[in-house]
């Protein structure tokens, strides 16, 4: 095993690389970000020549990339061009805002999900199992902008009891720690229901499909015909089967852990990892971008591992070579 996870991540590194080299000339191809202060005839040209000259711009987009790549692997992610702040602290403050929303509506959504696509299984076909897929075929149909508006239209102008946006109300910044945490409840409902309900129907399509083909393997049906309780039956032989491909797809979702929560940030207001970049790619603040791109990158080669390693874990006939 340690040999396996040894040449995982030696292949991880050039195509971490790879990734990186594609992404920075796709990303140069948006153009100058100094076009805008190059046309205005309100700012002085010298300034906005060593602007370009102290980020780079006056050099060839091969010599950029080097020379990007070398202050990413020192630690230094650069200056935003538009906040003028550095990119680290900007993703330090935005981080935080994005794994409180997604860790417990992913959490909720992936045990609540198997759990409902596990009894939708063994009860194929019936009230339950109708019921659930009806919502699930929803769930997956329905955009989450358009859920996010209609809740916005609902609460918030209708009835009037949540807010329609931000991260926090203005001056609870000193409240005490409950009073804060009330007030950020308010704004967090609602983004809540978007994720929660989008993440929770896959759940349940997935488990259910998953333990439906466990329930038809010819195991399943030797070791009812060898008398082993049914319990034992259902949680040894099929549950922990079907959580393999559960386990694949968990890993999967760790990127789109935090980036699928990125246009309901832009919509709520909040001021999280979504917004930032967003707001990145329209401003052409390159810097953050790319930045953001390290990030995601680092944490799809990661999920990657991770799949491969609990698949194995998880099937004992899998073997590491």
């Amino acid at each position: 095993m340690r040999n396996y996870i040894r040449k995982r991540i030696l292949i991880m590194i050039p195509e971490f690389f790879l990734i990186t080299l594609i992404s920075f000339f796709l990303y140069s191809l948006m153009g100058d970000p100094f076009a805008e202060l190059r046309a205005s005839p309100y700012i002085d040209q010298n300034y906005v020549s060593q602007l370009i000259k102290s980020f780079g711009f006056d050099k060839p987009v091969y010599i950029r990339y080097f020379m990007w790549l070398s202050q990413i692997l020192r630690g230094n992610f650069g200056i935003s061009a538009v906040t003028g702040e550095k990119v680290i602290d900007l993703i330090k403050r935005a981080m935080p805002i994005t794994l409180s929303i997604n860790i417990f509506t992913f959490t909720f959504s992936l045990v609540i999900g198997v759990l409902i696509g596990y009894v939708s299984a063994l009860k194929q076909y019936s009230f339950i199992d109708n019921f659930f897929t009806i919502i699930s075929y929803i769930g997956l149909a329905m955009p989450s902008f358009w859920l996010s508006l209609m809740l916005m239209i609902l609460f918030s102008v209708k009835l009037h009891i949540l807010p329609p946006g931000g991260w926090m109300t203005p001056g609870m910044e000193s409240a005490p720690i409950l009073a804060r945490f009330l007030d950020r409840l308010k704004y967090i409902i609602m983004p809540f229901i978007v994720l929660g309900f989008g993440g929770l129907t896959g759940w349940v399509r997935y488990t259910r499909s998953s333990v439906l083909e466990m329930l038809r393997k010819d195991y399943v049906r030797t070791a009812r015909a060898k008398g082993l309780p049914e319990n034992k039956v259902l949680w040894k032989h099929v549950f922990r089967n079907s959580l393999n491909p559960i386990a694949t797809l968990f890993f999967l979702s760790l990127p789109g852990f935090f980036s699928g929560s990125a246009i309901i940030e832009q919509i709520f207001s909040i001021p999280g990892m979504g917004s930032l970049i967003i707001g990145a790619v329209m401003n052409n603040d390159y810097m953050v971008a790319m930045a953001s791109l390290i990030f995601y990158s680092s944490l799809l080669l990661l999920s990657l591992l991770l799949a491969d390693i609990a698949y194995a874990l998880l099937d004992p006939r899998i073997r590491f070579s």
